[in-house]
């Protein structure tokens, strides 16, 4: 008898032990993590579906997302080391390998190009552009015009560039190609006929065109322009030296973001509803809807690159003459971080 109390004593001892041993680290901080993005876009939807709905949390991080309002700043901060991670477009991937400062794709969340231009409805009507143009039909009519990106460099600027060059003009000289800050500046100048046309990340463009101020000028986000399909487009950065340092934090981090890619897939656009209003407050539920179901094909699972998504992203840079050739795909990229 005895020797039994004895054994279910020690057995006892043995739960409270583990039980505080899991206690303890249940109750462990999650780690800190920084990240930046240009704008809160849908293209970055991922990333706060992650951080709202505890993805990131089931990985132990506390995932801070900070907002540049346009891109460039968000690089420069994760090259200086004072973030951890940055969701972009791959502009500047390129162009800091041209540079020497080499960075990392580790994922690709978007495989399609989901910046779209706007025209003022006002310049539309004057130059004869209307919705059911097609976009070849349109550009020759850009002619005089002013257009709008976050700022020079940025991947809606150097879209902007690349609609002037596509129509056969020179920018600065027959079309004008300015920055002028985030979706606060661009949707404000577009309706108000201050640029003739606004370059940027879902809800900017549907905007003007959802208050019947402006005319579409590009769908790229609904597909209809095959050129930027199956790119590298909206990618997870992450610096070498920090990959090799923290992999198991990078694979973390690209299995919550992995999650919430198949989240948004897996639920339907209405019913993303209260996330959708948790960081688009003031955008119609209709339109947000509406961008959603049309964003959601272009939402990669699985976030793995190839070596044609790494061209065509570069290819398009060229043309817009942002880089002057590309490297190798897997000097700049690695699916090393993923599936695991």
């Amino acid at each position: 008898m005895a020797g039994w109390v004895g054994q279910a004593r020690g057995l006892l001892l043995l739960g409270m032990v583990a039980g505080a041993m899991a206690a303890g680290a249940n109750a462990a901080e999650p780690a800190k993590l920084r990240v930046t993005v240009p704008v809160p876009a849908l293209s970055v939807y991922p990333l706060m579906v992650a951080k709202d709905q505890g993805f990131f949390a089931e990985q132990g991080y506390d995932v801070e997302i900070i907002v540049t309002n346009g891109d460039g700043p968000d690089v420069d901060a994760l090259i200086s080391g004072s973030v951890d991670f940055t969701v972009s477009t791959p502009n500047r991937l390129f162009s800091a390998y041209a540079q020497g400062k080499k960075l990392l794709a580790a994922m690709n969340l978007l495989n399609r190009m989901t910046l779209d231009c706007v025209i003022n409805a006002g310049s539309a009507a004057r130059a004869g552009i209307s919705p059911a143009m097609t976009l070849e039909q349109k550009l020759p009519l850009l002619k005089g015009m002013t257009m709008a990106g976050t700022r020079p460099g940025a991947a809606t600027y150097l879209l902007a560039e690349y609609y002037v060059r596509r129509a056969g003009f020179e920018p600065q000289r027959e079309v004008r190609v300015v920055g002028i800050g985030g979706p606060s500046s661009l949707v404000p100048a577009v309706e108000n006929g201050r640029v003739d046309v606004a370059c940027g990340a879902s809800p900017v463009p549907e905007f003007p065109v959802y208050h019947g101020k402006g005319v579409a000028l590009s769908d790229n986000t609904g597909g209809a322009d095959p050129a930027f399909d199956d790119m590298l487009w909206e990618l997870l950065y992450v610096r070498p030296d920090y990959a090799a340092a923290h992999p198991e934090t990078v694979r973390g981090v690209a299995r919550a973001l992995a999650v919430a890619i198949h989240w948004i897939h897996a639920t339907a656009p209405e019913d993303q509803l209260p996330e959708l209003r948790n960081r688009f407050s003031g955008t119609p539920d209709d339109l947000l809807v509406r961008i959603v179901a049309r964003m959601v094909p272009a939402f990669k699972e699985g976030g793995q690159i190839t070596e044609a998504e790494v061209d065509r992203a570069a290819g398009f840079l060229i043309r817009t003459g942002a880089i002057g050739s590309a490297p190798r795909w897997d000097e700049v990229a690695t699916n090393a971080y993923l599936g695991h």
